[in-house]
């Protein structure tokens, strides 16, 4: 579709987007107040000593974050969980408790964040925290042989740390004498070579123990009972909920615009059947709930929008044929219930309004309507002048309120309607009826369901297409054109009938052909008056 069309589609359609996310986007919001409030808490844990450490090792460092992801799958295993259900006497089951209890440790950080979700924000703070100590309890820095090793190192350091501190006193206290003994120069030399042995043996324990500070876990920050809920978020479900309206419906639309193929607009006329539209035809509200007569909107209703529509159709046949006006027309459509007999009455009507003399004629000789239409009877008709040589038109055409107006009926159903169509007999008869000088317009059957409108469109002056904007289908008005080019029929153009208003002043328009004189009408089919009468 190009763009024009898409624009077109997206503002017929607006009306059901809007309604759709405004109440999806409700939905949401309600459905949010009614959820219960979650609440999240952090404790954040380090491990090693980077922070600490005045030159930290770049080896200890990456050790460091290596077991960060080590102990963040350790704090949901069972061990830990057990422990923390009995240290805070939690009333849930360890698996219960793995539900809300997540690590988080991101590969190239030495951090450790345990977050805990609960209804209650001191609990879910409690249950952080107790989590995080258990941790720092498992780690090998605290208990176990590992942590008397590291007490033995660090009491080691501090025994080596105060023989430095006095073998240094002890030198500066001998250097700072003057004179001195050769006994004393030989004890600062002794001293000397003490420092460096216990130097070396300091920087040997210190190794050790630096060695151990990559697995050590501290508590950065400890988790503190949250303010405000983490769910449910009350304006990201309702803009989810509305974007998630938007995506189905519009989903909907757009699978509903690509699979219909009806034929809504003149391009798609003169794309598809590669003709011009003559006319277009509002939708009449409750037109499948009333009276067929009702249907005659330009007899009824004359200054409805919709018998204006009519005139305008009658205009533009008039401008397809201004060297040589019609004589012969031919309404047809391609399936049934497209409008063919409504639209040929109603033409019928303003062709005779306009001052011209004009028969409409009931070609269908398989599912007659003309009558229906006008309240007419149909015992004698169309039928009757082909089987009847001596039978006068005036004897079987009926005239209708409208002065300029007489209907032929179908008069009894033959069972080979073709047959008579196309018969000498049938061209005969419309020599007759030409000589009377009126319009003649014929109300055909549909072109795909039998091939009688493509027998007398052959011998008509002009055929007009049908298309219901709302049935006609693409292939079938293709298939309806075809038959009619094979025919060698003149096709003046198309009526795109049922079209749906596009503005509230064009629904208001053509809503008015029920209000314009309903009563006066009502009232003649009351005392048995119909707008068709019979002159035998």
């Amino acid at each position: 579709m190009d763009l024009r069309r898409q624009i077109a589609t997206i503002r017929a359609w607006a009306p059901l987007l809007i309604v759709s996310v405004v109440l999806a986007a409700v939905a949401g919001y309600f459905v949010s107040g009614l959820l219960p409030r979650i609440y999240e808490a952090d404790a954040e844990l380090i491990v090693g000593e980077s922070l600490s450490s005045v030159s930290p090792d770049y080896s200890q460092i990456l050790v460091s974050q290596r077991l960060s992801s080590t102990y963040a799958n350790v704090a949901t295993k069972r061990p830990i969980l057990d422990a923390v259900i009995q240290e805070l006497g939690l009333g849930v089951t360890a698996a219960e408790l793995a539900t809300r209890v997540h690590a988080d440790a991101p590969l190239d950080s030495t951090f450790l964040t345990i977050k805990v979700t609960d209804a209650d924000p001191a609990t879910a703070a409690a249950i952080a925290n107790a989590v995080a100590e258990q941790l720092i309890a498992t780690s090998p820095s605290i208990q176990g042989r590992e942590a008397e090793f590291q007490a033995s190192i660090d009491a080691d350091l501090k025994a080596t740390q105060d023989q430095i501190n006095s073998t240094r006193a002890r030198v500066d206290a001998l250097v700072a004498k003057t004179p001195r003994t050769a006994d004393e120069n030989a004890e600062i030399a002794t001293l000397e070579g003490r420092l460096v042995s216990l130097r070396s043996t300091y920087a040997t324990l210190l190794g050790f123990s630096s060695g151990n500070a990559s697995n050590l876990l501290s508590i950065v920050e400890p988790a503190v009972p949250p303010d405000a809920p983490v769910s449910p978020r009350p304006l990201l479900n309702t803009l989810l909920a509305a974007a998630l309206a938007l995506l189905i419906v519009g989903g909907v639309i757009a699978a509903k615009e690509y699979f219909d193929d009806a034929i809504k607009d003149p391009d798609q006329v003169r794309e598809v059947a590669g003709l011009s539209t003559l006319g277009m035809i509002a939708r009449m509200r409750g037109e499948g709930g009333r009276s067929e007569i009702y249907r005659l909107t330009t007899l009824l209703y004359p200054r409805s929008a919709v018998a204006e529509a009519y005139r305008t159709l009658r205009a533009n046949i008039d401008f397809t044929s201004v060297d040589t006006p019609l004589r012969t027309l031919l309404v047809t459509s391609a399936v049934p219930g497209e409008g063919k007999t409504v639209t040929a009455a109603n033409l019928a009507v303003v062709f005779a309004q306009a001052g011209r003399k004009v028969l409409l004629v009931d070609a269908d000789l398989r599912k007659p309507g003309a009558h229906l239409l006008f309240g007419l009877e149909n015992t004698a008709g169309l039928t009757t002048l082909l089987l009847n040589d001596a039978e006068k038109l005036d004897t079987v055409a009926q005239v209708t309120e409208e002065a300029n107006l007489r209907v032929l009926t179908t008069g009894p159903l033959p069972p080979n309607p073709a047959e008579l169509l196309g018969s000498q007999r049938m061209r005969a008869i419309l020599d007759r009826l030409k000589s009377g000088g009126e319009l003649l317009i014929f109300d055909g059957p549909p072109l795909q369901a039998v091939s009688d409108s493509a027998i007398i469109s052959s011998f008509v002056d002009g055929t007009i297409l049908v298309i219901d904007s709302s049935r006609g289908r693409r292939r079938v008005v293709r298939l309806a054109t075809e038959t009619l080019a094979r025919a060698g029929t003149h096709v003046l153009g198309a009526v795109l009938n049922r079209v749906p208003s596009r503005s509230k002043a064009d629904a208001e328009a053509y809503g008015d052909y029920y209000s314009a004189q309903p009563a006066r009408d009502e009232r003649k089919r009351d005392k048995g008056v119909s707008p068709g009468r019979s002159i035998s």
